[in-house]
């Protein structure tokens, strides 16, 4: 584990959980404990984490603050407004003044199951290159279809991955890329923050993510959360096997959600 470099983790959290239809997303519960706590959690324990700043809606404050104080384990906690899109929450966060050690991690506040090992190789591959983020390779068949619903292509998944977080950088870095961006007009559509450094030219590194490293988007994602937490309470492994048969059980389709 990385000791000697301090990172500020920054959890934008500004969404309304339109998809996830069951009210905040963040305060529900898996097995007890919610989803922010959880999220939170992974770096409130670790000895190279130095603060948290959650960018979120301003009439959240008081209740995720309260929702939080127990669980920081003698880290700083700051709340700042977030933005209508997550780049703008990520600004926000970056700029208010808290994010004053060496490097940030942009965190999921919906990851809540990240492994230590995959933040553990992304805060490494920072301090070492200056830009990394956990991938995952794409495993699914992948199809384009038009605006009529009709399947055009099949697109080679070769070279493809999945990004995760949490996306880690030089502080510093970071910044200077998000000026260039607004000062260029070219934030519209940006999804990940990886992808603000990628704009200037700068180097990536990939580490490697995980399939339990899920992001709750749909409510039916509590099921493969509970699946994946029950396998590592009962001690089982987690092995690619155990977590494929988790997801075959919340298969979903963009129509409805979950596969009838």
């Amino acid at each position: 584990m990385v000791m000697k470099k301090l990172f500020t983790v920054i959890l934008p959290a500004a969404g309304n959980s339109t998809r996830f239809a069951l009210g905040d997303k963040l305060l529900t519960e898996i097995n007890g404990r919610s989803i922010l706590q959880r999220s939170v959690e992974l770096f409130t324990t670790r000895d190279d984490v130095a603060a948290i700043i959650l960018a979120t809606a301003p009439e959240r404050f008081a209740v995720y603050e309260d929702h939080l104080k127990k669980l920081l384990h003698g880290k700083s906690l700051h709340i700042v407004a977030g933005g209508r899109e997550r780049w703008e929450s990520v600004h926000k966060a970056l700029f208010c003044g808290q994010a004053i050690t060496d490097f940030v991690a942009i965190h999921d506040a919906a990851r809540p199951l990240t492994p230590n090992a995959v933040i553990d190789a992304a805060f490494a591959a920072a301090i070492e290159t200056g830009a990394a983020l956990p991938l995952l390779a794409e495993p699914a068949t992948l199809k384009r279809v038009d605006s009529a619903g009709q399947v055009t292509a099949t697109v080679s998944r070769s070279g493809l991955y999945q990004a995760q977080t949490p996306q880690c950088f030089n502080t510093k870095l970071l910044q200077q890329a998000f000026i260039q961006a607004v000062e260029a007009g070219t934030l519209h559509g940006v999804t990940d923050d990886a992808q603000i450094v990628e704009m200037t030219g700068k180097p990536v590194r990939a580490t490697t993510g995980s399939a339990i490293n899920i992001k709750i988007t749909f409510a039916e994602d509590l099921q493969l959360a509970d699946a994946i937490l029950h396998a590592n309470r009962s001690g089982a492994a987690l092995q690619s096997a155990s977590v494929q048969a988790a997801f075959d059980s919340v298969i979903r389709t963009p129509e409805s959600g979950v596969k009838p």
